[in-house]
């Protein structure tokens, strides 16, 4: 069992801890030390120090060394990473060691990209009487980022939010997930191994309503949010005046089937999307709409698939659905699907309870918009499977939602793919793969109710980075 005490530099220890459970049988995994009021401070103090005492002088070369060693411990330790992942998140542990290896490459690509931070030279002599004028800009970190992270990419997540904020030149105030501090605790750790100085990278456990007066602390320049949009729409008006924030929320992501596809491996891909980490993905796969010549066949490919799925314990490595995060969503989850059957939609497999904390992929059909299952996000594991005939209406439909995040379609006419990518509204079209494909460098986000701004690591750093201007006067001498 995993025991971390504060990582905050010269903060007096609470000697009060946290277990960490497991999502799957509730058994301890870890113990993290809660942080006080005191802690809380002592950790604002650090990062704002740390960034004009130690950020604002330190190279880019000395920061990408420093992120090239913590990919390195990152691959050093990737099994135990993908365990731990499991352990806590739940997420099944063949699925953790794929986001263990993305995490690598993700600070890997931030050390990459802290080398490449450059300005531009602005043209002066455009106009009689700037010509003697010389002008550059230079680009710099902001100050105090305040990430707050998500269960359901413990180490991934916390990668793309803390590297990229490194990176960039800024010292990091980081609140993981407060089911998931272990992954977090454990990345931050390496950053002081590879050598940072303690007090840049400073993790705090502590709960939302803490975390709310952070939001408003002016020392924060800027907030990185990745979590529901319950939560992440109030911190616009929570921000100090001048105060960045970059939102990932989720949505109902869509998958349209075209009658002219590879059927067995859209069924694949769908199924995947679907039930990745128990439907608990901001763009996991939701609304199916299949055209109706070839609705069956893909109805029993997809049923047949699904139900060779294994759902339990996360750390076994045959399991590919892994428990809901706690009781209260899988109480929200199973009660969405229940309500839908009462409303007049048909379960075509699973949907119920079993190991008491998982809930068995569910196939459903003859649902519609005016469904919560198909109107809100259910970020459990649930796939809503109907019939069209009509793709102008699937589109209409989809673009009353108030979600725009990523969307799918699975095609072998081009045409029609570039017609649905142009009328869909969506941040990203996704053709012939899963809504839930990411790439670490793409940029990744939503609009509308579904996000602000995009991650990805260039985008990321370029978000809490500031590009200042320099202007240089010359003075001409006579020989």
């Amino acid at each position: 069992m995993l025991e971390f005490p504060l990582q905050i530099k010269n903060a007096l220890s609470t000697k009060k801890y946290k277990e960490i459970k497991s999502p799957f049988d509730g058994r301890i995994v870890g113990l993290v030390e809660i942080p006080d009021n005191a802690v809380i401070e002592k950790a604002m103090q650090n990062s704002d120090y740390s960034f004009h005492s130690i950020m604002k002088i330190m190279p880019a070369w000395r920061r990408a060394e420093i992120l090239y060693k913590v990919s390195e411990f990152i691959r050093r330790d990737k099994e135990m990473l993908a365990q731990l992942i499991a352990m806590e998140g739940g997420k099944p542990v063949k699925d953790a060691r794929v986001e263990v290896a993305r995490a690598a490459n993700t600070v890997k690509m931030s050390g990459d990209q802290a080398l490449s931070l450059n300005g531009e030279q602005i043209t002066m002599d455009r106009a009689q009487g700037s010509e003697s004028h010389i002008a550059f800009t230079i680009k710099q970190g902001m100050g105090v980022v305040l990430a707050i992270s998500a269960f359901n990419h413990p180490i991934n997540l916390i990668c793309h939010q803390v590297a990229t904020s490194f990176a960039a030149g800024n010292s990091v105030v980081v609140k993981p997930a407060s089911q998931t501090p272990l992954s977090c605790l454990m990345i931050c750790s390496y950053f002081i191994e590879g050598g940072l100085e303690p007090g840049v990278i400073n993790p705090l456990p502590i709960s939302g309503a803490d975390t709310e007066k952070l939001i408003s602390d002016r020392r924060v320049r800027f907030v990185s949010f990745i979590g529901s949009a319950e939560v992440g729409w109030k911190i616009p008006k929570l921000v100090s005046p001048g105060a960045g924030y970059s939102l990932e929320h989720g949505g109902t992501a869509v998958a349209v089937v075209d009658s002219v596809c590879d059927t067995e491996f859209a069924a694949t891909s769908i199924v995947k999307g679907g039930f990745y980490h128990a439907g608990q993905v901001c763009v996991s796969t939701q609304n199916v709409f299949v055209h109706k010549t070839i609705y069956d066949e893909l109805k029993e490919l997809i049923l047949t698939k699904t139900r060779k799925l294994i759902t339990g314990d996360p750390n076994d490595d045959s399991t590919d659905v892994g428990p809901i995060i706690n009781d209260w969503e899988k109480s929200r989850i199973l009660s969405q699907i229940n309500s839908a059957v009462l409303g007049g939609a048909q379960l075509l497999c699973g949907g119920n309870e079993i190991h008491k904390t998982c809930i068995s992929p569910a196939v459903i059909t003859k649902t519609d918009y005016e469904m919560d299952v198909m109107r809100e996000e259910v970020f459990g594991p649930v796939i809503n499977l109907n019939p069209y005939t009509d793709l102008n209406y699937i589109i209409e439909q989809c673009n009353k939602t108030p979600f725009s995040f990523q969307n799918a379609i699975y095609t072998k006419d081009i045409d029609k793919a570039m017609s649905f990518a142009h009328q869909i509204d969506s941040k990203a079209v996704i053709i012939n793969d899963s809504t839930a494909f990411r790439v670490d460098w793409m940029p990744f986000g939503g609009s509308k109710e579904s996000g602000f701004r995009v991650g990805g690591v260039k985008y990321s750093i370029n978000d809490v980075t500031e590009e200042k201007l320099v202007v240089i006067k010359m003075h001409k001498y006579d020989n």
